[in-house]
Parts: structure tokens; C-alpha cells; sequence
């Protein structure tokens, strides 16, 4: 079985944890014994427990016999060392269960101790499996559909202007078929359109998208209620999603066969329901977004069949697929034995092939294939590692402060560890003795962890934009719970094997000769001071990135999109099929143009097909009159059309010419407006204004420039403006534009006043009501997700430091006490002891810190993906992050400082 292999796997390589001449001797016979024992485990559960046992046994003794292979000049007594040296080097369940009583006696002696430790341990733990449970779920797990690791996601590359991740056109999409490496080829749309369904009474907003028939069955997936769309038998239909199902219908399954009509991009149509898919099926719409703007949810309500009807841009003029239109976004699989680079060669083929027969459309465009995993989840891989990272740096901080509090148990305990060594206690008895109790503290961290776990997962999904890809599949399983539990056993032995080395290593003979006072060894106190060091050194690198990270956020919410957000108020309109003529259309954009204006509180109105930040683009080619340029050269602009004020409600500037008037009609010369980083790329050192362009195709009619206006951030805030052109409405009205509206109060306080004046038109109130605001908020909020993780994980860990040097110096201070008293009999001040303790906890920060630096510095490939705006080598984040770790170390060794100020000279010597 697989978990039987898995877990011989994980006992092999805790067998490394002894030393190679004890694993040739033993190693084999130790693992076919566990193999064997786990065989005859009646049940799953035995089996887990027997695992971390074994696995546990292994850590601790092989951690006791490299130990005393490193350390045999310290030897106990010989006739301590005969006595053991025929016990086998695994421990035994008579020791084992004498060690748990001892540290469960111990832990009631001091329940306040166990308590903070495990509590300490359990939040350390319990973040670290929350975020696994993330990775696991995003990066890790496999695709939910058949043979995952065989999809691929196709994209037309512009060869010409290096613009990679292009959607493909529906002649590329068919030629690609052809393909020898993929044995199957599908399409959908490049984006999703919102949508009202009427289902009796008040419509009901939906999202909605069209595939091509046989997409369901290229990803395995087939619903569990009606049929797929190329199942044969029925007119295709309407495919609902389970969620959908549920929230409309109740999960009746009598919904297969009845008719709902479609208002918006459907435009009126009526169309039959045919089946429903599975609860946990989600269509990869994010793979074919990427790092968009896109900020809607991703989670579509209902899929129809792609045809001709439906779609007339799948054909051109002559009824031939159409090459001048990219929009399709592509899915294929790959045969057996192909690999994505075989497809890639294959698909160029082509391409270039098509380049060759067609120049007009196709030259200069490449193609390429990428794993639909790696599509998927690829941009999020480097921020879940930086904060898997961040989150492990907090855990690692934590085990540092349980380990130097567990280093001054063992102290406090020297003289009864000295007795059991006299007595015969072998030295790994010893170590193991002490193993136990911190392994056993660290499983109770585990376990208070999963509780932890469980909220953090809670908490993170709570504040993870809804558009991160595959959030929804987090859920903690067994995978989840396995990593707390072994991260606990892995997490006691760290915690405890410096306590527990340290402790053997203590000679018997000076706690026996000092009576009832332990001796602290000065070695013990330089360990102490090294894991300081470590401490804040890592509070210093995690805290670094956490800087970087907010001024890059403070960075990208100080970029100008272009336009005044603020009292924006956006919406969808859907006409219904009464206004399919464009004179119906513009009647009506006329009267809503005058509602609107007329309700109290709106001071202009605009629109356009596609909102800054919020959707995605359309791109055309452009052809300027009196070039002759081959049409593979032809620059490649986004285009949008601007309904009724846009740019003056947008509050877009005018740079050159005018704007758009009502004189630009239908029975007008079309014209259309550019934005700056067109007018700069295509007519460099001229005046657009004035020039004649057209796009589309070589008998597209040619419309003249009339003005130029400022670059508008569409994509995301952070990107280099795209050259784009505007169309008025009056010479193009759109079916399903924007909306937009200036409000002289509260935007989202007119929502209901707009959906009635609309309803009042006769049509279906508009859809996607939202703030401009919270679209721009929406469009950094992967980025803020980020931010408020790292920079929780950063006053963690500061705070973690703080206190860890807190306890340091106080132990330190409390074993200076002898040292002090002289010093002051000597004639030392107050203020002298106060330096020298702060003193001392400043030197071991600022080693930290230069340790940090380092690390941060080495750092700088991970961080860099992740910021705008300011380099990973900022000077400013890093002085004022040193200084902010140099004052919170003052701050926490003031207490012990100024205690120690106020010892008694005469006492400290009697002491």
C-alpha cells in the first residue's frame, strides 16, 4: 500500500539520525522489523501511532548515540558504562513510560510552565500547519480533474512586440488540433459575462460562460445530475454549477429539462437545462486570467454551448473560421508518453506553417504550451513560499525561547541529573530523559496547534481575495493533521536537544562539590547568548521583508490610475433582445442618460465597455493611412468604447484635440480618441490629432483621431499603460456596457435609487453595483493579503524576540549577581550596572542584526518578486528596522537591569 511505503520511507530517513557505522550495522534489520510490525496493525490508526513512535524512538536515540560518539572523552564512570553497554540502543517501553511519569510530575509541579510552553509551541505549530494546509491545497494537490499532470494551457505569443500569453484565435484553435503530441483540444471564452436569469418573479444576477461541447469531457469531469453537452440526444443546453443548483433550485433534481430564460449576453434567449455538475468542480478560469485586474469572483453560475449562433465572432465573412480576432482561451492534453516540450515544438509547427499560408493575420504570432498546474497556481507559487517561510521563521523564534528556558531547567537541575548519573544513568539515558520531556510537550503543542490550526485557517481565507486561484478547495485533511503531528515530534527534539546535550555534558563532580548551589558552566551561557543571536537574527530578516513589503503596498497605493476613484459608482447593464438595432439601443442609452442625471446627488454620468481595474481587455491590430506595414507589424492596442460623458465623469484628462459630442453620430465620419502611450508609440514626434487609423480588418473604414487623453491604469496599478483607442457609443452602441457614475456623496448610498430608475425603463435592473473604490481596493488585494501575513509574522516574531531577550538577560543578570555585588563594593554606580546589563543585551542584538542583514540581503531574489516601487536592498527599511529591534532589546532588558541596579553588595557576596 502506499501509506506502508510512505511511512517505511520517513522510518529510513529517521534512521539518518544515527551514525553511519550503526546504520550499516543495524539500519536494514531496524526498518524490516518496523515494516514488520506495521503489518500486522489491525488498523490505520495503530499504524499512525506505531509510525510517530518509531519515528520518535529513532530521532531521540540516534540524536543519544551520535552524541556519544562526538563526546566519548566525557564518558561516564566506567562501571556505569559496563552496566549499559549490553541495553540495546533503542529505547525501551519501561523507560519510555518511567520518562512520561517523571515530565507529567514535573509539568504538575509547574503547571504555569507547561502551559506557556505548550501555548507557545501550539501557536508556532498551528500557524505553520494553517499555511500548509494552503500550500498543500494550492500548490501541492493535484488538479481536480482526470489525469491532471497531461493538460496543458495554450497561448498565441506576438512574436513582434514580445507580448507573451495572448488569447488564440478560432482558426489557430482548430489548426492547433492537429497537433501529433495532443490527443484532444478544447477552447472557452477569455472571460466571463455577468448576466441576469429569469427563473419567475425578479431576475436573479448570474455569471456565466461558453465552452466548446467536449470541454467537460477533456477534463473528466461529467455532472451528476442530466448530461454534458456532447453527450448526444437533446439541443444543448444549459449546464448549471452544483452551487448554483443548490441556492435556485433546493438540488431538485426534477430541474433537468426546464427552460430558463437568459437576459444580457444571452439577449433574451430561453434555453433548457441538461444537467448540473459536482460540488467540488471548478473551472480554471483563473489559469487563463493570470495577474489581471480581473477583480470579480471567478465562480461562474451556469456554462453554455460555444456555436455559431450563439457566438458569430467564431466566423468570419465567409463563414470560415475566423483569423483576425483573438479571444479564445485554450486547454488540451497531451498524448501518452508526450511531454509539454514535444507539444510545443509541434504547436510552433504549425504556427509557423499558418504564418507562411496566411502573412495577413498570421505573421508574427508564435504559440506555446504551459502545464495547467503551473498556469494555474504559478504566479502565487513565490508569495505562499515567502509566507510558508515567514510563518516557519516564527516557529523556528519560538523553539528558541522554549529552548533556553528548558537550558535553565536543566540547569536548575544539574545536581539531580548528576546524582542519576552517579548512580549509573548512562549519558543518552540522560538525554533521552530530557528528550521525552520536551517531545512530550511539543505533541501537546500539536495538539493545541490543530485548534489553532483551524481558526488561522479560518482567519486567512477570511481576509485571501476571493479571485486566488483554488482557495476554495482548502479544507485541513489528513495530509494537514499528519504535518502538525510529525512538525510537533520534529519540533520537541529541536527544542530540546541543546537542553538535553547540555545537561549530559554537566560534570557530576561540580554540582556534587557545590552542595545545594547549581554551577552554571560559561558554556552554557554562551549558548544561551548564541540563540539569541540566532533569535534576532531571524526576527530581523522576517521583519525586513515585512518593511519591504508595506512600503511597496504605500507605493502602489500612491500610483495615479489615471482617474478619480473616489464618488465613482459603477454597474453592468443587460438590454434585452428589443433593442437589437442600434437606433433602439441609442434611444434608449438617451433616456437613461437623462434618468440618471436627474436623481438627487449624481453629477455626470459615463461608461464604457471596460472598466479601469475591473474586467479584462480586448485587443485590435492598428493600421495607420499612408503606412505600408506589413499587417504582422501593426501595432497591437486595446480597445473600449466610451458611453456618454466617460472621460470628463472618469475625470480622465484631455491632453490634445476634444472629446467626444453628440454631433459623432451614426450618420457622422467615425472618429475616436486615443491615449497618450498610443499617441507616443505610434506617432512618435508627431501630432496624433488629425491622423486617420482602423482596425479589425483590411475593408474596415478608416476613422480619424479627434483627440488624445491621459493613460488610464486598466490591468492593474502597477503596470506600464497599454496603447488604447476609444470609440464613441453614438457610432458603435454597445449591448452590456458599464455604467459609471460621479456622486456628490456616499457612491454606494444611490445603488437603490439607480437599480429603480432602471427597473422604471422597463428592462432588468443592472447588475455588479459597486464603488469604484472598492474595485481599485480590490485590484492590491492579493498584494495587501500578502502584506497583513508577513507583517502579522513580523511583530510576532519581534515580540517573540523581545521576549526571548527578556529572559536571557534576566537569567543572565540573576548569575551576574556575585559579579555585581564585587563590582559595586569596588566602587561601581547604579548607572555603570544598568550599561553593562543593557550593554550586553545591545551587543547580542546587534550581532543579530548583522546576522539578519545578511540573511535578508541573501534573500533578495524571493522578496523582489513581490515589491514595486523600492528595492529589496532599501537602506531606509533596513536602519529603521536595526533600530526598532535595538530599542525593543532596550526596552526588554530594562527590567533586569534595573533590578540588578538595586542589588545589595553585602547580599550578592553573602550569595
Amino acid at each position: 500500500m502506499k501509506w506502508q511505503r510512505a511511512t517505511g520511507a520517513l522510518h529510513r530517513a529517521a534512521l539518518h539520525a544515527y551514525p553511519a557505522r550503526f546504520r550499516r550495522e543495524f539500519g536494514d534489520e531496524l526498518n524490516r522489523v518496523f515494516q514488520q510490525r506495521l503489518e500486522r496493525t489491525p488498523s490505520v490508526k495503530r499504524a499512525f501511532v506505531l509510525t510517530c513512535f518509531e519515528i520518535g524512538d529513532a530521532l531521540v536515540s540516534g540524536t543519544a548515540e551520535r552524541a556519544r560518539h562526538r563526546h566519548e572523552q566525557w564518558a561516564w564512570p566506567h562501571h556505569a558504562s559496563q552496566q549499559h553497554t549490553s541495553r540495546s540502543h533503542i529505547m525501551t517501553w519501561d523507560s519510555l513510560r518511567a520518562d512520561l511519569r517523571l515530565t507529567l510530575r514535573q509539568c504538575r509541579r509547574a503547571p504555569l510552565f507547561a502551559a506557556l510552553t505548550i501555548a507557545s509551541l501550539g501557536l508556532g505549530i498551528g500557524a505553520n500547519s494553517a499555511m500548509f494546509g494552503i500550500v498543500q491545497a494550492v500548490l501541492l494537490r493535484p488538479l481536480p480533474y482526470a489525469d491532471p499532470g497531461s493538460l496543458v494551457m495554450i497561448w498565441s505569443d506576438n512574436t513582434k512586440n514580445g507580448e507573451e500569453n495572448n488569447p488564440v484565435s478560432p482558426a489557430n484553435f482548430e489548426a492547433f488540433k492537429a497537433a501529433p503530441s495532443l490527443s484532444d483540444v478544447q477552447g472557452m471564452y477569455s472571460f466571463l459575462t455577468p448576466a441576469q436569469v429569469r427563473l419567475g418573479g425578479e431576475p436573479e444576477p448570474v455569471l456565466i460562460s461558453q465552452v466548446t461541447p467536449g470541454m467537460f469531457s477533456l477534463l473528466g469531469r461529467r455532472p451528476i445530475v442530466g448530461r454534458q453537452f456532447d453527450d448526444g440526444g437533446a439541443p444543448a443546453g444549459a449546464v448549471l454549477s452544483y452551487q448554483f443548483w443548490q441556492r435556485r433550485f433546493g438540488g431538485d433534481p426534477g430541474v433537468i429539462g426546464r427552460t430558463i430564460s437568459l437576459a444580457g449576453a444571452g439577449a433574451g434567449e430561453s434555453l433548457a437545462v441538461i444537467g448540473v455538475m459536482p460540488p467540488d468542480f471548478t473551472f480554471p478560469y483563473g489559469s487563463m486570467l493570470g495577474a489581471t485586474g480581473f477583480t470579480r469572483t471567478l465562480t461562474v453560475d451556469m456554462w453554455f454551448a460555444m456555436t455559431r449562433e450563439r457566438d458569430p465572432r467564431l466566423v468570419d465573412a465567409s463563414g470560415q473560421p475566423n483569423r483576425g480576432i483573438h479571444y479564445l482561451a485554450v486547454i488540451g492534453r497531451l498524448r501518452q508518453g508526450a511531454s509539454v516540450d514535444r507539444a510545443r515544438s509541434d504547436l510552433a509547427a504549425i504556427a509557423s506553417q499558418r504564418a507562411g499560408e496566411f502573412a495577413d493575420t498570421n505573421a508574427g504570432w508564435g504559440v506555446t504550451a504551459r502545464p495547467l498546474h503551473e498556469q494555474t497556481v504559478g504566479a502565487l507559487r513565490p508569495a505562499l513560499v515567502l509566507l510558508m517561510g515567514g510563518v516557519g521563521v516564527v516557529l523556528l523564534i519560538t523553539c528558541i525561547n522554549v529552548a533556553n528556558v528548558l537550558l535553565a531547567r536543566a540547569a536548575g537541575r544539574g545536581r539531580d541529573l548528576s546524582i542519576r548519573s552517579a548512580l549509573g544513568a548512562s549519558r543518552r539515558r540522560l538525554i533521552q530523559q530530557t528528550l521525552t520531556e520536551s517531545v512530550l510537550l511539543a505533541i501537546g503543542g500539536g495538539i493545541a496547534g490543530l485548534a489553532v490550526m483551524m481558526i488561522a485557517t479560518r482567519g486567512i481565507l477570511a481576509i485571501a481575495p476571493s479571485n486566488l486561484p483554488r482557495l476554495s478547495e482548502v479544507s485541513p485533511g489528513a495530509p494537514v493533521v499528519l504535518f502538525a503531528l510529525l512538525l510537533s515530534l520534529i519540533t520537541g527534539v529541536v527544542v530540546g536537544l541543546i537542553p538535553a546535550v547540555s545537561a549530559a555534558n554537566s560534570q557530576a563532580q561540580d554540582s556534587l562539590r557545590d552542595g545545594t548551589r547549581t554551577t552554571v558552566s560559561a558554556a552554557r551561557r554562551r549558548t544561551r547568548s548564541v540563540l539569541i543571536v540566532a533569535e534576532v537574527a531571524l526576527a530581523m530578516t522576517l521583519t525586513v521583508c515585512g518593511g519591504l513589503l508595506l512600503r511597496s503596498f504605500v507605493s502602489v497605493l500612491n500610483v495615479d490610475p489615471g482617474f478619480r476613484a473616489e464618488q465613482l459608482l459603477t454597474m453592468q447593464m443587460s438590454l434585452p433582445a428589443r433593442y437589437a438595432s442600434p437606433e433602439a439601443r441609442l434611444a434608449f442609452y438617451d433616456e437613461l442618460e437623462a434618468r440618471l442625471n436627474a436623481l438627487p446627488g449624481v453629477v455626470s454620468v459615463g461608461g464604457t465597455t471596460r472598466l479601469p481595474l475591473g474586467s479584462t481587455n480586448v485587443t485590435t491590430m492598428l493600421d495607420v493611412e499612408g503606412r505600408a506595414v506589413p499587417r504582422a507589424e501593426l501595432p497591437e492596442v486595446e480597445m473600449r468604447r466610451a458611453v456618454f460623458d466617460y472621460f470628463g465623469t472618469m475625470g480622465i484628462p484631455l491632453m490634445r484635440g476634444r472629446l467626444f459630442t453628440r454631433e459623432d453620430n451614426l450618420a457622422a465620419p467615425p472618429v475616436l480618441i486615443v491615449n497618450a502611450a498610443l499617441a507616443t508609440r505610434v506617432f512618435p514626434g508627431e501630432d496624433a490629432v488629425g491622423k486617420r487609423v482602423r482596425f479589425g480588418s483590411a475593408s474596415s473604414p478608416w476613422m480619424t483621431i479627434v483627440g488624445v487623453v491621459g493613460n488610464v491604469k486598466h490591468g492593474s496599478l502597477e503596470e506600464v499603460p497599454k496603447p488604447e483607442l476609444y470609440i464613441t457609443y453614438r457610432q458603435g452602441p454597445p449591448v452590456g456596457p458599464y455604467i459609471v457614475l460621479r456622486t456628490s456623496g456616499d457612491a454606494a448610498a444611490l445603488s437603490g435609487a439607480v437599480r429603480q430608475a432602471v427597473r422604471d425603463l422597463g428592462i432588468d435592473p443592472p447588475t455588479d453595483l459597486r464603488p469604484m473604490d472598492t474595485i481599485r481596493s480590490n485590484s492590491v488585494a492579493a498584494r495587501r493579503f500578502v502584506l497583513l501575513l508577513v507583517g502579522t509574522f513580523g511583530v510576532l516574531a519581534l515580540g517573540l524576540a523581545a521576549l526571548g531577550v527578556f529572559g536571557v538577560i534576566t537569567l543572565i543578570a540573576a548569575e551576574r549577581t556575585t559579579e555585581v555585588g564585587i563590582r559595586m563594593a569596588l566602587g561601581a554606580t547604579p548607572s555603570q550596572v544598568l550599561g553593562l546589563v543593557l550593554g550586553h543585551a545591545v551587543k547580542l542584538t546587534i550581532g543579530g542584526v548583522v546576522l539578519g542583514t545578511a540573511a535578508a540581503l541573501l534573500l533578495r531574489p524571493v522578496i523582489t518578486a513581490q515589491l514595486y516601487g523600492v528595492g529589496a536592498t532599501d537602506p531606509l527599511t533596513y536602519l529603521v528596522v536595526a533600530l526598532a529591534l535595538v530599542l525593543t532589546a532596550m526596552l526588554a532588558a530594562l527590567l533586569p537591569a534595573r533590578k540588578a541596579m538595586s542589588v545589595d553588595p553585602v547580599q550578592a557576596l553573602r550569595h
